[in-house]
């Protein structure tokens, strides 16, 4: 259906991708989805301050982050953080 599942799936793939350049002790993921706000990365954010998981990793014991950040041709915004703690 060329439809793909917006998850955590795929994680601990994406942090062994990480780990040959970045040796780590731990890593998290934040992700979100929206459309029709005319500041999608900030709804994103304010969304992972208000969900107690997410801003816990937000402010957790990390020392590396990365953002990803894709657009469908529907005009939903997609968005991965990671969090990692080197060794």
């Amino acid at each position: 259906s060329g439809q793909t599942t917006f998850s955590h799936d795929g994680f601990q793939q994406r942090v062994k991708v990480i780990s040959q350049q970045i040796p780590y002790k731990s890593a998290a993921e934040n992700i979100a989805n929206n459309m029709g706000y005319s500041n999608p990365g900030e709804k994103a954010v304010e969304g992972w301050i208000g969900s107690p998981g997410h801003h816990k990793n937000m402010v957790g014991d990390y020392n590396l982050s990365g953002i990803g950040i894709a657009q469908n041709s529907e005009g939903t915004y997609y968005f991965n953080q990671i969090f990692i703690k080197t060794r």
